[in-house]
């Protein structure tokens, strides 16, 4: 007979004293916009506002201290988990009754096949595990309450203004080697750029870093790569193209103050700049868009800075006029942590408040309210006929943003047709052709014949990356 989980369990299970001061921190009622349990309270479920784009999924069985938390951290069980359980423990009532969704089923099916991983014995007493108190944590916290020193607030504030300068100064430093270096490449002709471009760029990369300017070193690095993935009579072209774009964004940094607001935030985003998760949902003047949204994809590239980077693009089931279709949310977590991937399956939906990132162009963005999907099935939106309508669309984000990477892109009656053995392209009746991203050739194979489809696809302007698409035999999403 299973015993339910007390706060003795909850000690025992905690990995040190922090994580358990953590999960304290932690279990206000805002920071968990979800909270479920099943008919019997045998499995609980809900989803925390961490510092990611997207929300962590935790999923707690009490009975035999199974677990699965979303989050990158690496002790086990993490704050996340160790909160449920504690809120499970003092406050039941704040867990609403509900039906299973698919991400927790899914949990429970493959669970059930390996053995019950993630099951703790909470018997155990593992040799070396430092003593974990709950008393502890909350006296730590009382503590933390207590006001603070006026005097040490205002030192405090002081030294973060400096700290912005002296990175202000840095940035700007590394924006003079960018356009020298930038002169020596055209100096030098562009015909060679690509023979010499790895070398290159990372040498510059490696200053642009040390210059607190990573978005930069990013764009540098990737250029490095993006070169060869073109066929050669193309490269001095991307290469111009590219060095432009990092030019622009150089002179832009240099004169934001004479820049409208949401294109003064692009081009300190791109610099590196980041805005912070409550920054963002405190700013009145963001973005908000709610609704039902179907996650049309989900992706995971490993970054030269040894990040992890994971992509949830979303699909708004009916967007109102003027207002973004698509949201990205974007999440980066070490890869020495192991594999990750991202909180959400492609295919499945929600309804949430998504709130978007101050731009020009509208499309990375946040969860800020989620709730659980409505029970009916969500149809795919509608989207305008043929390519002409979407390149307009992406000439005009352009022109709002004119160093923009890629711009999602929605179009109907459309075909996938071969241009070659190793591409794909996608087709129209009006004789409108975009190349397909070469790696994708072997997975759109199975799209090939179905007739007209409607997709969700990215465009660099030089090829498309599919997302998704709606056809006659079903949905295709990339994951």
């Amino acid at each position: 007979m299973t015993t339910p989980l007390t706060k003795d369990k909850i000690e025992q299970l905690a990995p040190d004293q922090a994580s358990l001061s953590a999960a304290l921190k932690l279990m206000k009622p805002t920071s968990w916009p979800m909270l479920v349990r099943n008919d019997d309270s045998a499995l609980l479920w809900g989803e925390c506002q961490g510092s990611g784009a997207a929300p962590y999924r935790v999923i707690v069985s009490p009975a035999d201290a199974g677990y699965k938390c979303t989050c990158p951290s690496r002790k086990f069980p993490c704050k996340h988990v160790l909160a449920v359980m504690w809120m499970h423990c003092e406050k039941p009532e704040r867990f609403e009754q509900g039906s299973t969704p698919d991400w927790v089923q899914d949990w429970l099916s493959r669970r059930r096949r390996t053995a019950s991983t993630n099951a703790l014995d909470v018997s155990a007493d593992p040799q070396n595990k430092p003593a974990t108190s709950i008393r502890a944590a909350l006296a730590e916290a009382e503590d933390e309450e207590k006001p603070s020193d006026p005097k040490a607030i205002a030192r405090a504030e002081a030294q973060r203004q400096r700290l912005r300068e002296e990175r202000e100064a840095s940035v700007r430093a590394g924006l003079d080697d960018l356009d020298r270096w930038i002169l020596d490449q055209l100096n030098l002709g562009l015909a060679g750029f690509a023979q010499r471009a790895a070398q290159s760029t990372k040498t510059l990369s490696t200053r642009l870093v040390d210059a607190k300017a990573q978005g930069l070193a990013s764009r540098l690095e990737a250029l490095a790569a993006d070169i060869y993935r073109v066929p050669e009579q193309m490269r001095a072209d991307l290469a111009f193209e590219r060095l432009a774009a990092l030019s622009l964004i150089s002179s832009a940094y240099r004169h934001q103050t004479n820049l409208p607001p949401p294109l003064q935030a692009d081009v300190r985003r791109v610099t590196s700049w980041t805005l912070r998760r409550e920054e963002l949902l405190a700013d009145p003047q963001a973005p908000r868009l709610a609704g039902d949204w179907i996650v049309a994809a989900t992706r995971s590239e490993v970054q030269p800075d040894k990040l992890r980077r994971l992509e949830a693009w979303l699909l708004h089931a009916s967007p109102p006029k003027d207002a973004p279709a698509v949201a990205l949310l974007i999440d980066f977590v070490p890869v020495s942590g192991g594999p990750a991937s991202s909180s959400f399956f492609a295919g499945e939906t929600l309804s949430a408040e998504v709130v978007f990132y101050p731009s020009a162009t509208p499309l990375r963005a946040l969860i800020a309210t989620p709730t659980p999907a409505s029970a009916e099935t969500i149809n795919w939106p509608g989207f305008p006929a043929g390519l002409g309508a979407a390149l307009a669309e992406y000439e005009n984000a352009l022109a709002r943003q004119p160093w923009i990477e890629y711009w999602p892109l929605r179009a109907s009656a459309l075909t996938v047709d071969r241009l070659s053995a190793q591409q794909l392209a996608l087709t129209d009746s009006e004789g409108y052709i975009m190349p397909i991203e070469r790696v994708q050739t072997d997975i759109l194979t199975a799209l090939l014949g179905l007739g007209p489809i409607s997709a969700l696809f990215t465009w660099d302007g030089t090829s498309a990356t599919l997302l998704a698409a709606d056809t006659s035999i079903g949905r295709w999403h990339d994951t």
